[in-house]
């Protein structure tokens, strides 16, 4: 901030009169004047000269009046900077999802939301379906998007929607070309495991009994991303996949996705899941709001 002096000086030389000035600082002109000359007197040098028709600065006066012009601008945008921060809202929401629907959902939800919410921190951990759970009984996660079957009295869902599971393959592989497909069909081919898929067949298994459990994954792995590559190399595997993760595959023709007739397949809900115990920050409500929005909109589920 301006020093008394410099501010009568400044206010003076804005007004080019005395009197304004001190209408303006509201102070009387006696103290406007005393300060001048007190300023003056520190630089050794005259600031202004007095004319009819009010002040006129000298060049010494010119070049003290640019630089305060320049002080007082950068000082303002300080104070507007610090007022702005000082309403901003800051926090962090942390998210358990599995990764297909981090990848295929959350990015341009995140994108969206720092619009509005630059300061909040957004922590996501792509987990498996037990871990989800396990982190939202914990309170280590605010909220989690995963299967809602079986959930603990702890939980609830909030917003559920139905991702058929079916099976993802090269456009090479036989089934590619099968108008429906069966459960039976994709047990005779050799599959790929991601742990998402070991938890839905397991659930499978309980329902429909041993005789379907004749199935051996040739390969298991953590990385969707690696799954899916195989897939294109190699013609002859197979996945069991969720319908969201296969969306961008199906559009670029490098994968086929086909659902499965089997209604433990088609029957696959999702939900946005929280603590019933944990009341949810104003912030986190609207994240989950745009998640809510983009299920509603994805062409892969049916809500």
């Amino acid at each position: 901030m301006l020093s008394i002096e410099y501010r009568y000086f400044y206010q003076s030389a804005l007004d080019t009169s005395i009197r304004k000035a001190s209408q303006n600082l509201n102070i009387n002109s006696s103290a406007i004047v005393r300060q001048i000359q007190k300023l003056e007197d520190r630089l050794q040098t005259k600031l202004f000269i007095r004319n009819a028709r009010g002040l006129e600065l000298t060049e010494e006066g010119k070049l003290l009046f640019d630089h305060l012009s320049i002080q007082n601008e950068t000082n303002q945008n300080f104070l507007s900077n610090l007022k702005q921060n000082k309403t901003s809202t800051s926090g962090e929401i942390n998210i358990s999802t599995g990764e297909t629907f981090a990848v295929q959902f959350l990015s341009p939800i995140i994108s969206k939301f720092r619009k509005i919410y630059p300061d909040i921190k957004i922590k996501i951990s792509s987990r498996q379906p037990e871990t989800i759970i396990d982190n939202l009984i914990t309170n280590k996660t605010d909220f989690g998007i995963s299967f809602t079957k079986n959930l603990p009295n702890t939980l609830k869902s909030v917003y559920v929607c139905n991702f058929p599971i079916g099976m993802l393959c090269s456009p090479e592989h036989i089934l590619a070309h099968k108008t429906e497909i069966t459960l039976e069909d994709c047990l005779k081919f050799p599959l790929i495991f991601h742990p998402g898929t070991v938890t839905f067949w397991n659930s499978i298994q309980r329902e429909v009994g041993e005789k379907l459990f004749s199935i051996n994954p040739n390969l298991i792995s953590n990385s969707v991303a690696f799954i899916k590559n195989y897939l294109i190399e190699d013609v002859n595997y197979l996945t069991f996949f969720t319908s969201v993760g296969s969306i961008k595959e199906i559009e670029s023709n490098h994968l086929i996705f086909k659902k499965i007739n089997h209604k433990l397949f088609l029957n696959n809900k999702v939900g946005i899941i929280v603590s019933k115990k944990n009341r949810q920050k104003k912030y986190t409500e609207e994240f989950i709001d745009l998640v809510k929005k983009a299920f509603q909109n994805s062409p892969a589920a049916d809500c």
